[in-house]
């Protein structure tokens, strides 16, 4: 093929190519790790009490939390055998895992901010997550199914 370099379309090219279909589970992945650190700044919120931390910590948590999943897929999970082809990702193939979690994650941020310090609307906000990481979840499911087939 020959865009492969790309985007993966066989099992063999997954962790080596930018995009494969787990790509779309990092995009997941942020928008669960900014929904759940965002629980600590929203019931504050919620409560009228000043938060502990701003929307910025909680990208920041994210963020790291990204980069540590990275780390250990390509150590922990490897030396255990659980890793996809147990193989190391491509250096591209990280940095676009990284850069589409924080996507999510600035995307969720986005709205946060958007329905909840303008309109005080929380179970919009855990609303719009749950169906955003529930929609981006199913996906990956598809997507790898009919990759992996």
């Amino acid at each position: 093929m020959m865009f492969n370099w790309i985007i993966a379309t066989i099992p063999e090219e997954v962790g080596i190519a930018w995009l494969d279909f787990y790509s779309i589970g990092h995009i997941t992945f942020g928008i669960g790790i900014f929904l759940f650190f965002s629980f600590f700044y929203t019931i504050q919120t919620k409560r009228g009490i000043t938060p502990y931390f701003s929307l910025l910590f909680v990208y920041i948590c994210t963020f790291s939390v990204l980069i540590m999943w990275e780390i250990l897929e390509n150590t922990l999970f490897i030396s255990l055998g659980i890793k996809f082809e147990g193989r190391l990702d491509s250096l591209q193939n990280i940095f676009t895992d990284l850069l589409l979690g924080n996507f999510g994650g600035l995307c969720t941020w986005f709205f946060c901010y958007q329905i909840v310090e303008r309109d005080k609307n929380i179970k919009a906000y855990y609303a719009f997550g749950i169906t955003g990481f529930t929609i981006w979840f199913v996906f990956f499911f598809i997507l790898r199914f009919f990759t992996l087939n």
